[in-house]
């Protein structure tokens, strides 16, 4: 493997690690959701934002906020999936949203049979069978109705997620980087209206910065540079480890426990994930760039 391709899987790896925290913080701060996800899509776009003009060596606002068809429908729908993903964590387990979000390969692949009209094969279809069955074994052990409405919020963002994917695939020459900051300030906008800022600790300002700059600036900076030097099978593969560090953070942090149907269910889940991902690498059908990664 070239040096190159070593630290682009470092860097996709690095990103992966930055994204396994999204839960975390919610178990930190003490605000509540929309306040929470106010907080940490402003400072993450600002974060990715700065970064971008200071990358660019340019000051021109201008054309930093105009942005094409594709990149407002792409942006949305990012939006809409974090909402989802973030106040998935304040209704159940750090491992039960992360297992979910798991089967986000296969509801794409589904998505693209729908709209793309691609080809079936037997190797795909048997995964999606197979991560059902895991869905079916994680949420069988579950007996709080709050459980229900985290795991539900989480496929909702899963959904969302791999829309916003077979989105990229209609609007190739979508900016991710504008996409990003712009996903991240409409989150903003949209929950202002029911955030609350009377109660929000100097300590709670604190982790709420950390939030955005690890989750949203880390996390999307690391995987740009780092996805250029790798396949996409590669980026798909390191990517996934991010679903099984999720729960172990939440774990060894918080000793937050899985069930050992979670466990089961999730492991089946992210088997499939892998068998689907790699079979489609063999195949020679991964694009270039898989999956537009807009994490805030």
């Amino acid at each position: 493997m070239r040096k190159t391709d070593e630290l682009g899987v470092l860097l996709v790896l690095v990103a992966a690690v930055s994204w396994s925290t999204a839960g975390l913080f919610t178990r930190v701060v003490t605000t509540d959701i929309p306040t929470t996800l106010f907080w940490r899509s402003l400072f993450g776009g600002l974060c990715v934002f700065g970064s971008a003009m200071a990358m660019h060596h340019t000051t021109d606002f201008r054309t930093a906020f105009r942005f094409t068809l594709g990149e407002a429908v792409i942006a949305t729908l990012s939006t809409a999936g974090m909402i989802c993903f973030i106040s998935a964590f304040f209704h159940t387990t750090i491992a039960n949203v992360a297992f979910v979000y798991g089967t986000m390969p296969l509801l794409t692949f589904i998505l693209s049979l729908i709209l793309l009209k691609v080809r079936a094969d037997a190797v795909s279809l048997g995964c999606c069978g197979l991560s059902a069955a895991g869905v079916v074994v994680m949420t069988s052990g579950i007996s709080l109705q709050s459980d229900y409405l985290g795991i539900g919020l989480a496929f909702g963002m899963t959904i969302f997620m791999a829309s916003l994917t077979v989105a990229a695939k209609f609007f190739p020459d979508a900016d991710s980087t504008k996409v990003t900051y712009l996903s991240a300030f409409l989150g903003a906008l949209v929950t202002l209206p029911s955030a609350t800022f009377g109660n929000t600790s100097p300590a709670d300002y604190f982790w709420l910065i950390v939030y955005g700059i690890v989750n949203v600036g880390v996390g999307f900076g690391a995987y740009m540079i780092g996805v250029k030097r790798v396949s996409a099978l590669v980026a798909a593969l390191v990517g996934l480890t991010e679903i099984p560090l999720a729960p172990i953070w939440a774990w060894l942090l918080f000793r937050e426990r899985m069930e050992v149907s979670v466990l089961l269910g999730g492991s089946v889940i992210v088997i499939a994930a892998v068998i689907y991902i790699t079979s489609s690498g063999k195949r020679k059908k991964v694009p270039d760039n898989p999956v537009m990664k807009v994490k805030n």
